[in-house]
């Protein structure tokens, strides 16, 4: 990080990031520009944080889950708006705000046990109640698991 005296080197500000953001930022690099024009990708998704992973749900297709099984290794961006810094120059405004990107490899969930606590942590987070999730909705839904292998943070 280039500016060091803005890192958050505090876990549980960077935990609590992660528990608490309603939107991250997930982007995916399904491989090398090619012929077809194929550029990385980043996708807004609904998450939930769990024992060091991250859990979105998606649908079984599309550009994400394509982009996934040909490359896993993805980066997550989540941040935090806390107020704007006014000032008379118009070059000394800024934000106060917290900021955390993760790098990991995701992970298509296929186990029926797996997906339902997934959806259950992040049916929880969202609405704070539990759900019942028929066998159509187990098969219909793709959940991905992103382990994360390194996070930094960043407030100002």
């Amino acid at each position: 990080m280039r500016r060091r005296e803005k890192e958050i080197r505090n876990q549980e500000i960077l935990e609590e990031l992660l528990r608490s953001a309603p939107v991250c930022r997930i982007g995916l690099a399904p491989g090398a520009l090619n012929d077809d024009g194929e550029y990385p990708y980043v996708v807004p998704v609904h998450f939930v944080h769990a024992g060091g992973r991250i859990y979105i749900h998606s649908a079984g297709t599309g550009r994400k889950i394509e982009s996934l099984r040909r490359n896993p290794r993805v980066c997550v961006e989540i941040d935090e708006l806390l107020g704007l810094k006014t000032a008379d120059k118009a070059c000394d405004y800024g934000t106060r705000f917290r900021s955390l990107v993760a790098f990991g490899r995701a992970r298509i969930v296929e186990e029926d046990g797996e997906k339902r606590r997934a959806l259950q942590l992040l049916m929880e987070k969202y609405s704070g109640r539990s759900f019942d999730f028929s066998e159509r909705e187990i098969e219909r839904v793709a959940i991905i698991e992103i382990r994360i292998e390194e996070v930094t943070g960043k407030q100002g």
